[in-house]
């Protein structure tokens, strides 16, 4: 479990420190409206590992990047809908089909993103090919 704990909180610090990077590089983005995300960011490689940590045993490793997916979309879900991180870090609101199209690619993003967690995975478990 714990090699479940590293191999996504490895993806997830990865992944921290390029959104950080692209927050800096995209003008006129300020502290004040970037605050929720930068908060929410500070958690992510702990709910990915606890994710990988509950995921269906014989789910591990091949079928991680499905279990990855729907923690994006639940993510995608709670991040625009409820929280409506759109409006406040980007002061617009975005038409409900689009918000929906951000939810799929959300879903499609922590697919692509969760094949790293199980080739991180699978590296650190040295399991014969």
């Amino acid at each position: 479990m714990l090699r479940r704990f590293v191999a996504a909180s490895m993806i997830g610090s990865i992944l921290i420190a390029v959104g950080a990077l692209a927050m800096l590089l995209i003008p006129g983005l300020s502290l004040n409206r970037t605050y929720p995300l930068i908060v929410l960011w500070c958690f992510v490689p702990c709910i990915w590992g606890l994710w990988a940590m509950v995921a269906p045993t014989h789910w591990v490793p091949d079928q991680l990047p499905y279990w990855g997916a729907a923690l994006g979309l639940v993510a995608a879900i709670v991040a625009i809908f409820a929280l409506n991180l759109p409006a406040r870090i980007l002061g617009l609101q975005i038409p409900m089909p689009l918000q929906f199209a951000a939810v799929v690619l959300a879903g499609v993003f922590y697919y692509l993103m969760w094949s790293l967690v199980k080739v991180a995975y699978r590296h650190l478990h040295h399991e014969p090919k």
